[in-house]
C-alpha cells in the first residue's frame, strides 16, 4: 500500500512538473509592446501611452517630448493576437492644443515596418496638448504637456 502511494505522488510531482512545461512552451507569447521598440528598451521621461480597441484591431499611440518642444509620435496597428496588421489605409494623426484655440497640426506618418508608423514635429508653443490618432474609423486620444525651453 506504501508502494502504491509513493508511486502515485511521484506520478502527480512528474505530472505537474510537465503541465507546467508544457504550458511554459505552449502559452501565446507575451504581447509585444512597441514602446519598448520605440524607445530602444529606456523609458523615455515624458513619454505619453494610450491603446485601445480599433474594430478588430487593437491600437497604439505614443507621443513623446523632446528637446526645444520637439514631438515624436509612433503608432502601431495589431491583431488581437498582437500579430501586425496590413491595414488599407494608415492611421492618421493631429495635434490639438488643449487650452488655447489654435488650428489643428497635422503629423505625416511614415511607415517603418508592417503596422508601424513614425513621425515627428515641432510644436509652435509649449503647453498641454493632444494626440488624435484615428484608424479603421477608431480615434485614440493622449494629453500630454510639453514644457517652455
Amino acid at each position: 500500500m506504501a508502494a502504491r502511494s509513493l508511486a502515485f505522488a511521484l506520478l502527480v510531482v512528474i505530472l505537474a512538473i510537465v503541465g507546467v512545461f508544457l504550458w511554459a512552451v505552449i502559452r501565446p507569447p507575451a504581447p509585444v509592446t512597441p514602446g519598448i521598440e520605440n524607445a530602444g528598451g529606456i523609458p523615455v521621461a515624458g513619454e505619453k501611452q494610450i491603446d485601445g480597441a480599433a474594430g478588430p484591431w487593437m491600437l497604439y499611440a505614443w507621443a513623446i517630448p523632446g528637446a526645444d518642444r520637439t514631438l515624436a509620435v509612433t503608432v502601431s496597428a495589431r491583431d488581437l493576437a498582437e500579430r501586425p496588421v496590413a491595414p488599407t489605409a494608415p492611421p492618421s494623426a493631429v495635434l490639438r492644443m488643449l487650452d488655447m484655440a489654435m488650428g489643428p497640426e497635422r503629423i505625416v506618418l511614415a511607415q517603418e515596418s508592417p503596422a508601424f508608423w513614425r513621425g515627428s514635429t515641432q510644436l509652435p508653443m509649449a503647453g498641454r496638448w493632444s494626440l488624435q490618432v484615428d484608424f479603421n474609423g477608431a480615434s485614440l486620444n493622449v494629453p500630454f504637456e510639453i514644457g517652455a525651453r
